[in-house]
């Protein structure tokens, strides 16, 4: 790489670190080796930089949240939510309101495996606003993030604030399938399987008055599997 690298321009040394950092992500993908995840940061680390110069700065960022991601499956959670901070900043300074998605996405469920709950929500609840105004009309944007919303307020036990939140996540995701005109996304799936375990634990109250009221912990174990 370092050969190919040499006395050439930015733009073709980008190409070639995007090449190489590429492969190792798909390696990574493919195998789950630590190795792959280790390689890969490293070159985004370099290519980081090589992009600012070419004024990609949406590509920018998005390879920040890479290099976060792949730091959150190395258990190295200070580094990568530094990533995640500056892709923020990336997409605030040039108005890339899909960065702050992705990057409030990613340091709220860094902050929810953390146990800071409320920052973690909101942080959550400003990605799923980002998702609706993102700048590349992309419907997936907010399917992941309402995927992560339901999860993180099913871990606290917010049943009330989830149930408009999974029939939103129904209708977009069968929207998504027409869209698609191939049969039936995933997300689809999974938004029945959300509705499934939201009516069990709500059926679960209304049925057994030991379990008391939506918000009881032991209906809700049932739904943490989302």
């Amino acid at each position: 790489m370092e050969e190919l690298m040499a006395l050439r321009s930015d733009e073709s040394c980008h190409g070639i670190v995007k090449a190489f950092s590429t492969a190792h992500h798909m390696g990574f993908q493919a195998t789950g080796s630590k190795d792959h995840a280790r390689s890969c940061v490293g070159l985004l680390e370099r290519r980081i930089p090589l992009i600012g110069k070419l004024q990609l700065f949406r590509d920018q960022g998005a390879a920040m949240c890479d290099a976060a991601d792949l730091l959150l499956a190395l258990q190295r959670d200070s580094e990568a939510a530094i990533w995640f901070q500056r892709a923020r900043d990336v997409g605030a300074a040039h108005g890339f309101i899909s960065l702050e998605r992705t990057a409030c996405m990613g340091i709220g469920r860094a902050a929810m495996e953390e146990g800071r709950h409320e920052e973690g929500l909101a942080l959550l609840r400003n990605a799923l606003v980002a998702a609706e105004l993102n700048e590349l009309d992309n419907p997936r944007y907010e399917l992941d993030a309402l995927k992560s919303l339901i999860f993180a307020l099913v871990t606290t036990k917010s049943i009330d604030e989830v149930e408009p939140l999974v029939l939103r996540y129904r209708e977009a995701a069968k929207a998504q399938s027409e869209k698609e005109g191939a049969g039936v996304c995933f997300e689809e799936f999974e938004s029945l399987l959300c509705s499934a375990r939201l009516h069990e634990v709500l059926c679960l109250c209304l049925c057994n008055p030991q379990l008391g009221t939506p918000f009881h912990g032991s209906a809700l174990a049932s739904c943490t599997s989302i």
